[in-house]
This record gives C-alpha cells, structure tokens and sequence, in this order.
C-alpha cells in the first residue's frame, strides 16, 4: 500500500494498515519515482481518486505495464456559499492581500473561473501579478505557471504545514533585505568592486583609496556584506583552457532516492566539479566537470557508474563553445 502523502499514510495507520510506503516527493511525480523501478508488467494497482483530476498518474503507470483500477472516490465541489470566494475577489483586486496560496490544481482553476463569473478576470490577473503567489507542490506550480503567473514559494515537502513555514521564512528574509540599512558609501563599495576591480598586489588599499576610506573600513563593511548575503562571492575566473584545462561537460543523471545520497557525496568529493544541483527531472541530478582531458572526465563518470547508475542513464554534454556573461549592476 502506497499513499501520496503523510497525512493519508496516518489515517491508514489509524484504521490498522501499517507499513504503508511514501514517496520521496508527495506528488503523482513522486509515486511514478517510487514504482519505476518496481517490474510492474501483469500487477493490478488501486487508484482511488478524485473526480476530474488529470490522467498523468494513470497513463505513466500503464506504461511500466501495470493494469490500472481507477475509482472516482469523492468529487471537489464549489462551496455553496460564494460569498468568501467573492470577498477574495473584491480584496485581491483592491490590493488587500500581499500572498495568495493554492493547494491543489483546482484551487486555481476555480478562482480563475469564478474571476470570469463574477468580476473582471483581467483586473483579477494583473493583481495576482502585484503579490506573492505560493503553491503546494509542483504540479499546482505547473498549472500557475501555464496560465503566465509567476511562483515565488514552493516548499521542499508538499504539505500545508510545509507550505506554511516556506510563506513565512519568505517574508522573513523580504523582511531581512527590507532592513538591511546600506548607505551611500556601501553603494559605492558594491559599485567599485564591479566596475573599478584592479589587477594589482593590494586591491583593498587601492580600492579604498579611491573611495576616500581607509582598507580596515572597506573590508569591515565587506565582510558585512558577505554575511547579510548581499556579496556572494568575490573571486577571479581564470581562462582555463590557458592554464591546462582542455574539457569540460555538463552531466545529467538519472539517480534513485536511495542513492542520491551517496552519489551526491561522490561527485562533491571530485575537485574537477564546480556546480552539483538537485532537479525535478527525470534526469534529477546535474553536474559540470572541468578537467585535463577526456580521460579524466571518464574516470569521474565511472565513478557513478560504479555505485549502480547505467549507462543509459547518464546524459554527457561536453562544452562546444563557451560564452562568457558580464553583468553588472548599477547601483547609484
């Protein structure tokens, strides 16, 4: 028995079923992870659902060959009394709410449909535009981000309670930043460390030269920077092909739940790589390699070939061309 969710497994557990299994990812994504892996070709499996929902789940499963048993278990209906949905309304478009959260896909394809029935669609839009939207999960971000809105928040595990804590750990750093009392001369320290950067033996003595300060101060309010998060980092980007590093790739793998852990560490062992990111994806881990040759990148692919992971589940994209971005902000 498998729930989506561990408010589900505790209801289960309540009425007697025990070892009942989650999915990493409360999501239909997250139990298509957890079966694909399961030879699923003649089992039957028990889907009881809502009416209405999308038939991802459903198809994916009939794909890794198992036979799908649907049941419309209970049907999301409209309140029947529409005047809170009316008063949401009436407040988003005048400017009252600063989040709004959806917790299901039918969240928000209700309030765009009672928007259409009930006022003006467009001006309920442009305000959804003006605040911060949260959503439950992936695939509720998904239906928001189809019909052009903007998500800010997502938490990591897809449960109210989750989501919750994520709403408020974003106003919490908005907060932060709000707060942060830079000045003028702070604004022209961020200005000079982008645009007047020299190539010398004492950069701080010359920077703050030419700011009118002395270096103790200019590195004091630095560090301050670093710590607030404002400067991330400050370091050379060297040409490394000058320098004897003649490859490099971006790696996408396709790694298990009970794996990603000591794959990750592999490749956060390995100093050839720079960047080692967590995706939603089928390819869910992604990785970039700078390296003497080809041979050493190699030697770092077998490295998680030797943990389990296929050939065939590893996607190398070697570097054809580089393209170097400068980007600098103007601050005063």
């Amino acid at each position: 028995m498998i729930s989506i969710g561990p408010k589900t497994k505790h209801e289960l557990e309540k009425i007697g079923f025990n070892n009942v299994k989650l999915p990493e990812e409360y999501s239909s994504f997250g139990l298509i992870k957890l079966l694909e892996k399961t030879d699923l070709k003649g089992k039957r499996i028990g889907l009881p659902r809502a009416k209405g929902v999308d038939d991802t789940l459903r198809v994916s499963l009939e794909k890794l060959g198992a036979e799908v048993i649907e049941a419309e278990a209970y049907e999301v209906q409209e309140t029947s009394d529409i005047s809170l949905v009316k008063n949401l309304i009436r407040d988003l478009i005048s400017e009252k709410i600063d989040v709004i959260a959806f917790t299901s896909p039918s969240t928000v394809r209700s309030l765009i449909e009672n928007s259409k029935k009930f006022s003006d669609l467009e001006k309920v839009k442009a305000s959804l535009r003006k605040i911060v939207i949260a959503s439950i999960g992936t695939t509720t971000r998904k239906v928001l981000e189809e019909l052009g809105f903007e998500v800010q928040v997502t938490p990591s595990e897809f449960t109210v309670e989750a989501l919750a804590k994520e709403i408020a750990s974003y106003f919490e750093k908005i907060d932060r930043l709000t707060n942060l009392e830079l000045d003028k001369l702070d604004f022209k320290i961020l200005e000079a460390l982008q645009f007047d950067f020299p190539f010398v033996e004492n950069p701080w003595e010359y920077l703050a030269e030419k700011l009118g300060i002395d270096s103790q101060n200019l590195l004091s309010r630095i560090k301050r920077m670093i710590e607030l998060g404002i400067i991330r980092k400050i370091g050379g980007f060297p040409n490394l092909k000058r320098i004897g590093f003649t490859a490099s790739t971006l790696i996408g793998v396709k790694v298990q739940q009970n794996k990603l852990k000591e794959i990750t560490n592999i490749i956060n062992d390995c100093n050839n790589v720079s960047h080692n990111y967590l995706r939603e994806h089928e390819y869910n881990l992604w990785f970039t390699i700078t390296a003497k040759d080809s041979e050493e990148i190699q030697n770092i692919i077998n490295s998680v070939k030797n943990v389990g992971v296929s050939e065939e589940d590893i996607l190398n994209l070697p570097t054809v061309k580089s393209f170097k971005t400068d980007v600098r902000f103007s601050l005063l």
